[in-house]
């Protein structure tokens, strides 16, 4: 029986390592990427990119209109006037 206690008290410890690493993660993805954008401003900043320069590299928004629930997208139809 003390096996048991003991095993569901690492169990338990486990856990709370794991969701005080997953935050410790996720603070720290934060701190990066302020520090990424200030590195990625400061190079802008210094070879004077425009959005035309960066648009190949920027991501693609896609229209919602485009797109259905189950992440596809719908099929071309013709409309009637």
């Amino acid at each position: 029986m003390s096996d048991t206690i003991s095993n569901s008290l690492q169990l338990d410890e486990a856990i709370k390592a794991s969701a005080d690493a997953a935050q410790k993660v996720e603070d720290l993805k934060k701190l990066v990427r302020n520090e990424d954008l200030k590195v990625v401003l400061t190079l802008i900043a210094r070879h004077g990119f425009t959005q035309t320069d960066l648009k190949s590299v920027l991501k693609k928004r896609t229209s919602a209109k485009k797109i259905t629930i189950t992440g596809a997208k719908r099929k071309y139809t013709k409309r009637v006037k």
